[in-house]
């Protein structure tokens, strides 16, 4: 099945090109959860639901076999429809040295958006990555007094480390917190970003984290993004006015490890 329909479409290649690699860098801008988590995939459009390896066993009316259901993360589709004026195709095929992409990338940046809310809290499928009442919790003081954000982030890596989980470690922030982190120094100027390198790998900024942050081991296998469809742009239909367009991905998040992350609690 083709689900994005783009041999069907009046754009040229040289269009299709211009809006990948726009939709492509948007949403790169905006993701987080992918750069803490261990990417699956992408398994193709068709990958509807992956296997967790356990099975919920059924009762049978008659006779003595078992049937056992397997149990399994359903992928959803997170789809953001946009246009392209007729005008700015016409535009760049008569040689305007770029195409005009901002309605695509505010696509790109919804659906970007919506990834993260899928895999940080499950919304609106389910559990995310900071949903679980297993993951140790950390309060968080007020980072704009010397020394707090050196002495809260090095706390959640030490109660991470306590309980047995080994690094690398990277923090996802809100942005709040990460601008505050950026201008963050000790009593003699010296910036804390710089004092952290040895403690955290990365530290990113997410708009959609709801509390002050988190610390993620990114050991790998704690956190999966098992992705079916990356994200990809496809044709819907056209008119007299413009090309209407849609982005769209499937995908799902599973926390094997609940433990593995510390959430920074404002």
């Amino acid at each position: 099945m083709d689900y994005l329909r783009r041999h069907t479409a009046p754009l040229s290649d040289r269009v299709w090109k211009a809006l990948d690699g726009a939709v492509v860098q948007a949403a790169r801008h905006v993701l987080a959860a992918r750069r803490i988590a261990t990417f699956d995939g992408p398994r193709g459009w068709e990958h509807v639901a992956t296997r967790l390896g356990s099975m919920t066993p059924c009762r049978s009316a008659e006779g003595q076999a078992t049937v056992c259901v397997p149990d399994v993360v359903l992928l959803p589709e997170i789809r953001v429809d946009f246009s392209l004026p007729w005008a700015t195709v016409e535009n760049f095929e008569r040689g305007a040295p770029v195409l005009d992409t901002a309605t695509a990338e505010t696509a790109a940046r919804e659906l970007a958006l919506a990834e993260d809310r899928v895999a940080f809290y499950g919304d609106p499928t389910g559990a995310g990555f900071l949903g679980s009442k297993e993951s140790p919790r950390v309060t968080t003081g007020e980072w704009t007094r010397h020394g707090r954000v050196l002495a809260d982030l090095v706390k959640a890596v030490e109660t991470l480390d306590a309980a047995g989980i080994p690094g690398p470690y990277e923090a996802v922030l809100a942005p709040a917190r990460y601008y505050a982190y950026l201008q963050a120094v000790d009593d003699t100027g010296y910036p804390t970003a710089r004092q952290l390198r040895d403690v955290l790998g990365a530290v990113h900024r997410s708009p959609v984290v709801r509390e002050a942050g988190a610390v993620f081991s990114t050991r790998g296998g704690d956190f999966v993004i098992t992705v079916g469809g990356d994200l990809a742009t496809g044709y819907r239909l056209h008119d007299r006015d413009a090309v209407h367009l849609f982005c769209v991905e499937t995908l799902a998040p599973q926390t094997v490890t609940p433990e593995a992350v510390c959430v920074l609690e404002p």
